[in-house]
């Protein structure tokens, strides 16, 4: 492959995908610059502007507007995303999003071919030397009510000693379980493998990565039914009804075959490491510029 100048734009601090676009993009042998780039990503709305500005600079330049979900419990989304497609969309290239279930929601607003590429996961692996000492943990934010992160409370204050064997991990401290902040890869690496269950009650999800992070360190992820994202990357054991209790029905559940159930985790895993790894997603984007351009 050639070595081609690639310019990555949108949300750049440690919790968000650009940073693990670029190394991937690195590890493809590509430079990234913002000098006269042949390829121009924006993976969120925050980078669409500044996209613009460069395509208008260097016209020959490829530009990709990537979307990440559609946030529908907010009012007049229906018209907002209209806007976002008149003023951005139908000015790239190329388009993607996350997930299958992004591709259908946006279809309903852009008339065009709409790629999928995944966000990369974080650098996290197997490791079967760590024991599993720790019951759940929780990891995004907590303010966010499309996380219902009342439903992981409401589940584990029915399990004894619930509180003290969750951790947190997230921008926002919940006020319950063991709140640990935004960690770094290798901590959180650690704490996947360590953990039976990774509690993710949310309604929506462009993805939902920890999820899959948990699923590739042999964490079980429980899941809601209402959740198409859910129903998209998770094993249907997986997942369960929104509710306080169906979560605690579903651990007791899982726990008299946790063995076998964890085996099923580990084997989406093993999928989900290549194919949601930062050089695969890299190689992804660059497939759909190869393909376009020619």
């Amino acid at each position: 492959m050639d070595n081609i100048k690639v310019t990555i734009l949108g949300a750049d601090g440690y919790t968000c995908q650009i940073p693990r676009i670029k190394e991937g993009m690195e590890l493809l042998g590509h430079t990234l610059s913002e000098d006269s780039p042949d390829l121009i990503y924006s993976n969120d709305p925050k980078g669409y502007e500044k996209a613009l500005i460069l395509k208008k600079k260097y016209p020959n330049a490829y530009l990709i507007f990537n979307f990440l979900d559609i946030p529908w419990h907010i009012e007049n989304i229906e018209r907002q995303t209209e806007l976002l497609v008149k003023n951005f969309f139908l000015k790239a290239d190329a388009v993607s999003v996350i997930s299958s279930k992004v591709q259908k929601d946006m279809a309903k607003f852009y008339d065009k071919k709409i790629h999928v590429i995944y966000n990369p996961v974080k650098d996290v692996y197997f490791d079967e030397k760590i024991k599993k000492d720790n019951m759940f943990i929780y990891v995004g934010r907590a303010n966010d009510p499309v996380k219902r992160i009342n439903l992981v409370h409401d589940s584990i204050i029915k399990i004894p000693e619930g509180f003290k064997n969750i951790k947190i991990c997230g921008s926002e401290n919940p006020g319950f379980g063991n709140y640990l902040g935004i960690i770094k890869d290798k901590m959180l690496n650690e704490l996947y493998n360590s953990t039976k269950y990774v509690l993710l009650p949310s309604k929506a999800e462009g993805i939902g990565l920890p999820m899959i992070e948990g699923m590739i360190c042999g964490a079980i992820p429980i899941t809601c039914s209402d959740n198409l994202t859910a129903k998209e990357f998770s094993p249907q054991d997986f997942i369960c009804e929104p509710s306080a209790q169906s979560i605690v029905n579903k651990i007791e559940e899982l726990d008299k075959e946790y063995a076998a159930k964890r085996k099923i985790a580990l084997e989406f895993g093993k999928k989900y490491k290549t194919q949601f790894d930062k050089k695969t997603i890299a190689k992804n984007i660059m497939d759909i510029f190869n393909s376009e351009k020619n």
